[in-house]
C-alpha cells in the first residue's frame, strides 16, 4: 500500500508542477483522512468521488481537476501533510488560477451534510468547483 501511495503522490507532484509550469489553471481537491475511519470520513470521500466521477470526468481527464485522498498519518505523505500543515482530517480546493493559490477548506460542510444531507454536501462541492470555472 505504501508503494502505491509513493506512486499516486509522486504522480500528483508531476502533474501539479507540470500545470503550473505551463501556467495552466486548475483545481486541486485533496481529501486528508485518518488511517481509521468512520462512517463520516467515508461518506465525504463517497460524496465527493461521486460528484467528481460524474460532473467534472472530463475536467479530471485534461487536468483541469486533480484529486488525491490523502492518509496524513502515513509516514510516506509527510512531505505533502507538512507542506500544507494537516493535522486533522481536511477537505481542501485549491485554485490555481494565474499563478496565484486561493485555498478554499470544505471541511466543515464535510463533516456536517456528507451523512445528514448528502445532497447538499454535494452541491456545495460543486458550487465551490463551478466558482473556479467562472
Amino acid at each position: 500500500m505504501k508503494k502505491l501511495t509513493l506512486i499516486t503522490l509522486a504522480l500528483f507532484l508531476s502533474l501539479s508542477i507540470f500545470a503550473q509550469e505551463a501556467k495552466k489553471d486548475f483545481v486541486e481537491v485533496f481529501y486528508f483522512h485518518r488511517t481509521e475511519r468512520c462512517a463520516t470520513c467515508n461518506a465525504i470521500e463517497e460524496g465527493l468521488t461521486s460528484v467528481l466521477n460524474t460532473t467534472y470526468k472530463r475536467d479530471i481527464k485534461k487536468g483541469n481537476i486533480l484529486f488525491l485522498s490523502i492518509d496524513y498519518e502515513d509516514k510516506a505523505n509527510s512531505e505533502v501533510v507538512d507542506l500544507y500543515e494537516i493535522d486533522n482530517p481536511t477537505l481542501l480546493l485549491i485554485y490555481n488560477k494565474k499563478g496565484k493559490q486561493e485555498f478554499v477548506n470544505l471541511t466543515d460542510d464535510a463533516f456536517t451534510y456528507a451523512r445528514k444531507d448528502p445532497a447538499k454536501y454535494k452541491k456545495i462541492i460543486k458550487s465551490k468547483i463551478n466558482e473556479f470555472f467562472r
